[in-house]
């Protein structure tokens, strides 16, 4: 796992070094808005103060700009000097503001972010790097972008209202401070992290090294897939709810939660990736669920787990590789790659009982736990009813 995170870091390190900034060393401020025709042709640059609603000395005022032809629109695209309270409006002069560019604001030292209602698209990496942004609150009508607030270091509350149906890759990737997630909406939930119940993807490592949040997370049911290292190393979360009809938990993705003492697995889950529950060292009890077909190797490495409840009714296959789509668990075909692994001493002689445990061994949930941290740990092992 240890590889892997480095291999992420360096990835976005990567991403930095390609990321130019455009504050410079300009002593005016301004948020500079691109103007596109109906057709998505480039027609001119203006530049708004950081709030184009209030007067600015010093900045172009925003009524000072030509008119547009009928259909075009605005695009947030980069700022200049230090914008420190940012309103992105939904539209300018009467013209409306479809979005904010990719990386506009790299690296801008602003505290406060506000997007209005209405603004509907955002580029990768928009906010990536901005090192004081400390809340940012986003409208419904906008998804949460691909490395949106990546970097975002000292970012502490973040409002994401229902409606929002995706939060993308790495969108809040190494927010350390990153405590509070809310709708916006009343609620009786006494939770510091409250994702919008709308939502329908959360992406690759989008929490990762979150380690702020804390408490209870709940995913919300119309999730399917709960991504690599989509929560890897929130090391202050205690509990996960999983609902509706997740099918896959990928990589890694809740690998590094040390604090994570309980997490609800719902039965709808037919695959468990590599690493998935690694260094995770307050859990100690898990309940596998009923469709599990799939668990990666290295599933519970340095976890605290002393009993895995492994669904009934069936045996499990131990393979020392994945099999392809065109191999059949169980068969004379891919009986060469069973891994070397007798459930009972007594077995060892016995090549028809090789890499393979029965449903009755399986039901004891402390010596699966013990298997599954030790004997076991590396292997790929594939679930079949009997």
């Amino acid at each position: 796992m240890v590889k892997r995170i480095i291999a992420a870091v360096l990835a976005a390190s990567a991403l930095a070094a390609g990321v130019s900034a455009l504050a410079g060393c300009a002593q005016e401020t301004y948020v500079e808005y691109t103007l596109y025709s109906s057709d998505g042709e480039e027609i001119r640059t203006d530049n708004f103060s950081e709030n184009p609603g209030e007067d600015a000395d010093g900045q172009t005022p925003s009524d000072s700009a030509e008119s547009a032809p009928e259909g075009a629109y605005y695009m947030a695209t980069g700022y200049s000097g230090r914008p420190q309270n940012v309103v992105i409006p939904s539209e300018i002069n009467g013209i409306e503001v479809r979005g904010i560019g990719e990386q506009a604001f790299t690296r801008c030292r602003m505290t406060t972010l506000e997007i209005e209602e209405g603004v509907t698209e955002v580029g990768q990496a928009a906010f990536i790097y901005c090192g004081t942004l400390e809340s940012a609150v986003l409208p419904s009508t906008l998804n949460v972008g691909e490395s949106m607030f990546g970097m975002c270091i000292y970012l502490k509350s973040v409002t994401l209202p229902e409606g929002i149906t995706s939060i993308g890759n790495q969108a809040f990737y190494s927010c350390y401070a990153l405590a509070e997630i809310k709708t916006g909406e009343e609620s009786d939930s006494s939770a510091s992290v409250n994702l919008p119940s709308t939502l329908t993807s959360i992406g690759g490592h989008a929490f990762y090294d979150c380690n702020a949040l804390s408490g209870e997370v709940t995913v919300p049911e119309g999730v399917t897939e709960i991504k690599q290292y989509a929560f890897s190393l929130c090391s202050s979360v205690t509990s996960f709810v999983i609902e509706g009809d997740v099918t896959e938990i990928g990589f890694g993705a809740f690998g590094g939660c040390h604090a994570l003492t309980d997490i609800t697995i719902p039965d709808s889950v037919e695959r468990i990736g590599d690493y998935a529950f690694s260094n995770t060292y307050e859990l100690e009890s898990i309940t596998l669920s009923a469709s599990l077909s799939y668990l990666g190797q290295y599933a519970f490495q340095e976890s605290g787990v002393t009993e895995v409840v492994m669904p009934a009714g069936k045996g499990c296959y131990l393979y020392n590789r994945e099999l392809e789509e065109d191999e059949e668990v169980g068969s004379d075909d891919v009986k060469g790659i069973l891994y070397n692994f007798y459930y009972d001493e007594s077995l060892e002689n016995d090549e028809n009982a090789k890499g393979r445990i029965p449903s009755t061994a399986l039901a004891d949930s402390a010596q699966v736990a013990e298997w599954l941290k030790g004997d076991i740990i590396s292997a790929y092992c594939y679930f079949v009813s009997v």
